[in-house]
């Protein structure tokens, strides 16, 4: 199974998802919610992934893989879930397979390459709850809220709170 069936179909996805994402995304981009990742990637790439099965599901490898600046084996998950940027949405295990698609999907990883934003900042939380300074909970929040700053929206409460699986949490500093 592969995602293209040649080069030129591939080129042409692209181009189009350049066009989406400089017309509608690039303010917030590589942060995107699960709505603006469907709209800009589409049906193609989306029924690619769902192709994939990984044995560990949610093992946190792939993050580890990338070193990602928002994720700590002290999370049950990503730290930043509701914005979970492109890079992470699309890197996965080869062991989650099929190979040919997870090699498609790292390829367009690859074209879509993005800074992780505010990473000198989140490196800090993630160094503060791996030393056991923040709760994971805490450190969620901090991450989410950091993240909402650089879309520049204001934070909302109720995001935050699904985030910590509903808990609240002391204000942030």
């Amino acid at each position: 199974m592969r995602i293209f069936s040649g080069q030129n179909e591939k080129d042409l996805y692209i181009e189009e998802v350049w066009e989406r994402l400089e017309s509608k995304y690039l303010h917030v981009y590589p942060f995107l919610t699960d709505h603006e990742f469907k709209d800009l990637f589409g049906e193609k790439v989306l029924n690619a992934m769902a192709a994939l099965n990984c044995p560990q599901d949610k093992c946190g490898l792939c993050d580890t893989d990338i070193d990602c600046p928002f994720y700590s084996t002290r999370l049950d998950r990503c730290g930043i879930d509701p914005y979970k940027p492109v890079h992470c949405r699309l890197w996965h295990c080869y062991e989650c397979g099929p190979g040919q698609v997870v090699k498609d999907l790292r390829e367009l990883t690859a074209v879509f390459a993005d800074h992780m934003g505010p990473e000198t900042k989140a490196r800090e939380i993630k160094k503060a709850l791996e030393r056991a300074e923040l709760s994971a909970d805490g450190a969620t929040e901090r991450f989410v809220k950091l993240i909402q700053e650089f879309r520049n929206e204001a934070p909302r409460p109720e995001t935050i709170c699904s985030t910590i699986r509903g808990k609240s949490s002391p204000a942030l500093p």
